[in-house]
């Protein structure tokens, strides 16, 4: 039986007067996992956690079976990482592809020369000249290129039209073909969290208000979007 990727028990955690609690969770091979919730839940705390980003104050988490913050290099060489702010070097893309491949020695150079024509991003432009779009394909690109076993996605569709989303989301959906590997995703888009999650964690002000399979808590009668107005966790 394969081993859970992600485990959390009773974690704690406070920033400035917010707290985030998390009782149990776990987050197995092969599944895509949604994190929704309102604007302050906490899901981009918990993220960050994930990722060795950020410190938690009490509890245990593991990621591939080490603490994400005290070896922050063995977890982030299989985990790929994506947020709507995350800096990137002031280079043109081609050059920090190059750069950042360095530390990667699983990166795989056809699958970013394929997702660069996907995404229709051009080598030769410069990072911080990109439009919010372009931007967010280059991060998502990025957090791809080494073939994680996890993938992280934060906010991933921010700033992509219709056609950019459903790029995405096939992008999401041939990562988790492979059953080792699984995918994290916060959106406010939640129809497509809604396609693509096989399960759903539901934050509300710091706390777990609902986990388990999506078809199972959202059911067949409503969207997603209206089991948050029920479970009073939208926003």
């Amino acid at each position: 039986m394969n081993k859970d990727m992600v485990t959390i028990k009773s974690l704690r955690t406070r920033r400035d007067r917010f707290v985030l609690e998390v009782n149990q969770f776990s987050v197995p091979p092969g599944q895509v996992i949604g994190v929704v919730g309102p604007n302050g839940a906490g899901k981009t705390t918990l993220l960050e956690i994930i990722a060795g980003l950020r410190r938690v104050d009490a509890g245990q988490i593991e990621v591939f079976g080490r603490d994400p913050w005290a070896h922050p290099t063995f977890v982030r060489s299989s985990l790929g990482f994506m947020s709507d702010d995350l800096p990137v070097f002031d280079m043109r893309i081609g050059a920090l592809l190059q750069v950042v491949s360095g530390y990667y020695p699983t990166w795989d150079t056809r699958l970013v020369d394929r997702l660069l024509a996907q995404f229709d991003l051009d080598p030769t432009q410069k990072a911080q000249k990109l439009s919010k779009g372009q931007g967010t394909r280059l991060r998502i690109l990025l957090a791809l290129a080494f073939q994680p076993q996890l993938l992280v996605l934060d906010e991933p569709a921010s700033g992509l039209d219709l056609a950019g989303r459903r790029t995405l989301l096939r992008s999401v959906l041939d990562v988790v073909r492979d059953p080792t590997r699984s995918v994290l995703v916060s959106s406010h888009m939640l129809l497509d969290v809604q396609r693509i999650a096989d399960r759903l964690l539901v934050l509300n002000k710091g706390q777990v208000v609902r986990q388990g399979a999506t078809d199972a808590l959202v059911g067949e009668e409503r969207t997603l979007e209206e089991a948050l107005l029920d479970w009073g966790a939208a926003g």
